[in-house]
């Protein structure tokens, strides 16, 4: 019987291995830290040097950016550094990736905000250097995004190539039935 299942085994194998390869997860040409990082220091630098309290518009407006502008900061310390980190540890995989990029794109929003009400208010300086990081963060998030979808495809091609791969395999042969040894006659 253990005769069998090699025979078995190996003509899977045989076949197995007939099949073209499955296409391999490209490697991430660039980790989530290295696209977003330049923005990402950008944006913490231009967030240093807004002064909420200065621009001309309602107090409800100062004070919700002044919010956002905290909310962007410690973002930029304490919750996006281990999400990048974990994405970098493992840059083709999506599940790793998708926290990182979910947060930045939160963290877009708020900057949004943040941008459009200091266009409207904050002294042209502060209302420049906020747009110029805002336009950064969004092209790296974009690069970050393609970079995911470009892991997820990778991945389903290579699960379909597997799938297709065992499917071509033969089934194994029905098993002999090994004739009963006579029985030994005493002479």
């Amino acid at each position: 019987s253990s005769a069998l299942f090699l025979l078995s085994f190996g003509a899977a194998s045989a076949a197995f291995a007939q099949q073209p390869p499955a296409a391999p997860v490209p490697a991430a040409t660039k980790t989530a830290s290295a696209i977003m990082q330049p923005s990402l220091d950008t944006l913490g630098q231009t967030i240093g040097t807004l002064r909420p309290d200065k621009w001309k518009a309602a107090g409800s407006v100062r004070e919700e950016a002044a919010a956002n502008i905290v909310s962007i900061h410690q973002d930029l310390e304490t919750i996006l550094p281990p999400l990048l980190v974990a994405a970098d540890g493992a840059p083709g995989s999506v599940a790793q990736v998708l926290p990182a990029y979910r947060n930045i794109d939160a963290l877009y929003d708020v900057l949004l905000r943040v941008s459009e009400a200091g266009r409207l208010a904050a002294p042209g300086d502060q209302a420049a250097a906020l747009e110029a990081a805002r336009s950064s963060l969004e092209g790296a998030r974009r690069t970050l995004g393609e970079s995911v979808q470009a892991s997820a495809l990778a991945q389903e091609q290579q699960v379909h190539n597997l799938q297709a791969a065992v499917r071509a395999i033969p089934a194994a042969p029905a098993p002999v039935a090994c004739p009963a040894p006579a029985p030994v006659k005493k002479h």
